[in-house]
């Protein structure tokens, strides 16, 4: 196997190559088929590589460093992985409409992405993440209609502010610690007198990317009107740099911050349940799926306003938040691309489709024995216990099976517009096999990973216990008979 310097320099620097590529119309077709190549050195370097190596970069800006340890793996897993199976789909899905334009910005956001998960100094960090963040504008208006111009101002406006705050919190994050490196940073920033100002913009600037309720406006723009495979990777992907942000940047364990906790498990429930309240009334599919990820994204932000309360409590919760990330993306992922689809004409043939479709969608609800069982009763016991100090603490059981059922209805709402959206027909063969590559990682890849997901979580999860069952159960069934009634209603409604 290749060494780790070549594989990560491969990761971020074959996207690249796009613009460069794009000068000449006769490699559009080979740019298109492509896709699924660029981001294969990064998945070996993700399972091929252990934990611990570092690439330095001395001539890089003031001084690279590179490196990997286990929460940036997941990051680096769940970001391959995506682009991989939804690079395969754009290669069926595309069309010579703007083709080229499409896989020059494609590339730039996934070298962005690639790369701000292993970037461990302050400048390639920023500028990867800059990187992906613009370079995804082109994605956002790709179709040229005057709604994806509107929706790409709304984003744009957004990146900047987001961006604005991210640079300035990480310059005096950086000053403080009197160092470049992100590592540095959580121990100077808890010892800042200046630490509640730096906090409030790295949280406000990650917030933008991650979906952080009064932040969030973009999302529901732009996932509507960007390509099918660029909602995939935008929703299940890039909103995780958000949150990769603010593990590597924040004082988790250094320092108790009930205050900032009790604001972000706020913001995680008021994320978690508003956002499910508004889905269930959208009627495009990706709509839907974008007020579901502000929602998803909703219970990651509560774990990390605990972490943030909790110094005792935050080296499992951060393990267990990027296994929540994990989770989410490749199932989130899988449910985007779905909307895309054309049905086949047979009824048995449509039937097992419905059912692929529905299950990555039912993993998110934490359907017992998929990886949505395991994220939720790792978040349950992470956030279990008595000591805990912030804000909402004797409420967070009730939260996140209020989360449990939102989940669950804003899947059922999904399938519902779906079903008025898909088509009966052909599609085309790298289309399928993207999808269908998509729900398998989804479904698989999670319990197929090389460390051992023991580590993370403590409890016997493969096999829950019939009290685990039944508490993943019973709030699936209250959103599915709220779903009932729901139903009833509106065509009760219709019949007056």
């Amino acid at each position: 196997m290749a060494p780790e310097w070549v594989l990560v320099l491969l990761a971020v620097c074959l996207p690249l190559l796009y613009p460069a590529m794009a000068l000449r119309a006769a490699w559009s077709r080979a740019m298109r088929y492509a896709l699924p190549i660029l981001p294969l050195p990064a998945l070996v370097l993700a399972l091929g590589t252990e934990p611990g190596w570092q690439l330095d970069l001395p001539w890089l800006l003031n001084g690279g460093l590179w490196a990997m340890d286990e929460v940036r793996r997941l990051f680096l897993l769940l970001t391959a992985v995506l682009w991989t199976v939804a690079g395969i789909y754009a290669a069926g899905y595309l069309a010579a409409h703007h083709l080229q334009r499409f896989c020059v910005f494609w590339g730039l956001t996934l070298a962005g992405n690639l790369g701000l998960t292993v970037a461990v100094d302050v400048g390639s960090f920023y500028s990867f993440f800059a990187l992906m963040t613009f370079a995804g504008y082109g994605l956002v208006v790709h179709e040229g209609t005057d709604e994806a111009t509107f929706a790409g101002r709304i984003y744009l406006m957004m990146a900047v502010l987001g961006e604005m705050a991210i640079l300035a919190g990480l310059l005096l994050g950086a000053a403080a610690a009197d160092s470049q490196l992100l590592t540095d940073l959580p121990e100077a920033i808890a010892e800042s007198p200046r630490k509640d100002l730096i906090i409030a913009l790295l949280l406000a600037g990650f917030g933008v990317k991650a979906g952080l309720p009064l932040l969030h406006f973009w999302l529901p723009q732009a996932h509507p009107v960007a390509p099918t495979p660029a909602s995939a990777v935008l929703s299940g992907a890039m909103i995780k740099a958000g949150l990769l942000g603010w593990l590597v940047t924040l004082p988790f364990g250094e320092i108790a911050l009930p205050g900032w906790g009790s604001l972000m498990v706020a913001a995680g429930a008021l994320g978690s349940i508003g956002a499910a309240m508004l889905g269930v009334f959208q009627k495009r599919p990706k709509a839907v799926l974008a007020y579901s990820s502000i929602s998803q994204m909703g219970l990651m932000v509560l774990m990390v306003g605990a972490a943030l309360a909790d110094p005792e409590r935050a080296p499992i919760l951060v393990s267990i938040i990027a296994l929540y990330a994990l989770h989410h993306g490749l199932a989130k992922g899988s449910l985007f691309l779905s909307a895309g689809l054309a049905l086949p004409s047979g009824r048995l043939r449509r039937a097992w489709v419905w059912l692929l479709v529905a299950l990555p969608g039912l993993s998110l609800a934490g359907l017992p024995f998929t990886s949505g069982a395991l994220a939720k009763l790792a978040m349950k016991e992470g956030l279990s216990g008595d000591k805990l100090s912030f804000a909402l603490a004797g409420n967070l059981a009730p939260v996140m099976t209020a989360g449990a059922v939102a989940t669950l209805l804003l899947v059922l709402r999904y399938l519902w517009t779906l079903t008025g959206k898909l088509e009966i027909g052909p599609n085309p063969p790298m289309l399928s096999v993207g999808w269908l590559a998509a729900v398998f990682v989804s479904l698989v890849a999670f319990w197929w990973m090389p460390w051992e997901a023991e580590e993370l979580v403590k409890s016997p999860v493969w096999l829950p216990a019939t009290y685990q069952f039944w508490a993943l159960l019973w709030p699936m069934l209250i959103a599915v008979a709220l779903a009932a009634v729901a139903l009833v209603a509106s065509r009760s409604v219709k019949q007056r």
